[in-house]
C-alpha cells in the first residue's frame, strides 16, 4: 500500500543516460534493460578502477589455474573447489556491477567453500569420509547440518590454525558487514525524498572506495584460500600445484599489500 502523501517515482532512464560517475540511478524494472546496463558497467569496469580490477582478475584467473595435477578420486575437494571458483567470479561480477551486498554474500559463500575444500584435502575418501560432509536422514536425503560444519572448522583449527584463523576472520568480517538487512546498507539503493516523492534505484550508491575494497577482497580471499590449500596438501598430497604457483601467489600478495596501503590512505578508511 502506498504511503500517504508520497508517490513512488520510478526512473526509466537507461544507463547510457546516466553514465557520469556517481549517478547510477536507473530504476528500469525491465530485466533486459537492466542486463544491458550491467553489461556496460562490466565493460567499463577496468577503466574506472584499473589496478584494483586487474588485481581481482589476476586472483580469479589464479584460483582457476593453480592445479597442475589432482588425484581423480579427490571428489569432495573438487566439489568445493568448483563452488569456490564460481562464487569468486560472482563476487567479482557483483563488485563491478555496483552490488555490494551481493558481493558480500558471494564472498561469504566462497570463504565457506574454501574451508570445506581445505578440509576435504585431508578427508577425501569417498566412502569412509562421506558422513563428515552430510548425513542421510530417514528419507535418504542428504543433510549437511551445522554440527558437521562445526567439526570441520574444529579440524582445521586444530591442525592448520594459522590458515583456519585467517579464513574465519575473513568470514566473520563479511558476516559483520552485510549478511543481514541493516540501516546502513538499506541506503545504498535509496535516493532520498524530494517534493513529496521518493526514489529508489537498482544500482548501489557506490563510491570508488567501496568498489575498490570489494575488488581487493576478492583477491585477498584467493590468497588465503590457496595458502591454506597448499599447507594442508603438504600433509596429504592429493594435488600438484602449477609450476608458477609460488611466483604467482607472491605477485598476488605483494599487490594486495600495495593496494591495501592505497585504500588505507583514504581518510574515510583510516582507523
Amino acid at each position: 500500500m502506498q504511503a500517504p502523501g508520497l508517490s513512488y517515482l520510478r526512473s526509466y532512464e537507461l544507463y547510457s543516460h546516466c553514465i557520469k560517475r556517481k549517478k547510477y540511478s536507473c530504476m528500469d524494472t525491465d530485466i533486459v534493460e537492466i542486463s544491458k546496463s550491467e553489461n556496460e558497467l562490466v565493460q567499463n569496469a577496468k577503466t574506472m578502477n584499473e589496478p584494483f580490477y586487474l588485481h581481482a582478475q589476476y586472483g580469479v584467473d589464479f584460483v582457476h589455474s593453480f592445479l597442475k595435477k589432482v588425484d581423480p578420486n579427490s571428489f569432495y575437494f573438487l566439489l568445493f573447489l568448483s563452488s569456490l571458483q564460481k562464487h569468486i567470479v560472482l563476487a567479482f561480477l557483483s563488485a563491478v556491477r555496483f552490488h555490494h551486498i551481493q558481493t558480500n554474500f558471494d564472498l561469504r559463500f566462497a570463504s565457506e567453500s574454501s574451508a570445506w575444500a581445505a578440509f576435504a584435502i585431508g578427508n577425501n575418501d569417498p566412502e569412509k569420509d562421506k558422513e563428515k560432509f552430510a548425513i542421510k536422514d530417514e528419507s535418504g536425503i542428504l543433510n549437511p547440518n551445522d554440527d558437521l560444519k562445526k567439526k570441520m572448522y574444529q579440524w582445521l583449527n586444530e591442525k592448520y590454525r594459522e590458515g583456519s584463523v585467517s579464513l574465519k576472520r575473513y568470514k566473520d568480517q563479511t558476516n559483520a558487514l552485510s549478511s543481514h538487512a541493516n540501516i546502513v546498507d538499506a541506503q545504498r539503493t535509496f535516493s532520498g525524498l524530494s517534493n513529496g516523492q521518493f526514489k529508489t534505484q537498482f544500482f548501489d550508491n557506490s563510491e570508488d572506495r567501496h568498489i575498490k575494497t570489494d575488488l581487493w577482497a576478492v583477491a585477498n580471499l584467493v590468497i588465503g584460500s590457496l595458502d591454506l590449500f597448499y599447507g594442508v596438501n603438504k600433509d596429504f598430497n592429493i594435488f600438484e600445484p602449477s609450476d608458477d604457483f609460488f611466483e604467482r601467489i607472491k605477485i598476488l600478495k605483494i599487490e594486495n599489500d600495495r593496494l591495501k596501503n592505497i585504500m588505507l590512505s583514504d581518510p574515510h578508511l583510516k582507523k
